[in-house]
């Protein structure tokens, strides 16, 4: 099964959804609309992991797929269940590139407001010091544009040291132009 965690203020109905159900059915891709609250989003992974744990075939596979702040939590929950876990443009330090973002927001596909708070960011900050601290690259698959707008991709090298890493010139942030090579290591990753 796969679990693809979007970014922030997005959802979980876009086009890189569309392409992996397309790849691998509607059934084997969960791609839940993700709550701010680092609490509530532990909570709803937490359920779809359990749910999938309960029903799965004996050699069927956990992978995390996630953009920006999806990746972030990709990566946690990744590490959390010692799953795969496919990392593109990830936030690697959310609590510090959100601060800019405390106080009232709005889901940029729902439209749906939602308060992003100081105790929001320190949950982030914790779980980032859970992961340093039981970091396995070889869990992690990282995809990173070298002119992502928003986040430096320079520090996303540095932020997951001797993980699987592909670097593409170009994509920017959303990294559109070349999610098929996501998905492509997707499907390596589930034989």
């Amino acid at each position: 099964m796969i679990i693809y965690l979007h970014g922030f203020a997005s959802s979980g109905n876009s086009d890189k959804v569309v392409q992996l159900r397309e790849r691998f059915g509607n059934d084997k891709v969960i791609a839940p609309d993700l709550p701010f609250d680092p609490d509530e989003v532990f909570k709803l992974v937490n359920d779809l992991v359990y749910g999938f744990m309960k029903s799965r075939e004996p050699d069927e596979k956990l992978i995390f797929v996630g953009t920006s702040l999806g990746a972030f939590y990709a990566n946690y929950f990744g590490h959390l269940y010692d799953s795969y876990a496919v990392l593109v443009n990830p936030s690697s330090q959310p609590s510090q590139t959100l601060k800019d973002k405390l106080g009232p927001n709005r889901n940029y596909s729902t439209g749906e407001e939602f308060l992003v708070s100081i105790a929001h960011l320190d949950k982030l900050d914790h779980m980032r010091e859970y992961v340093r601290g039981i970091y396995s690259p070889s869990l992690v698959h990282l995809f990173v544009a070298k002119d992502d707008e928003v986040i430096p991709y320079e520090s996303m090298l540095e932020a997951f040291p001797y993980a699987t890493v592909t670097v593409m010139e170009d994509g920017g942030h959303r990294f559109t132009d070349h999610w098929n090579l996501v998905v492509d290591r997707v499907e390596s990753l589930l034989k």
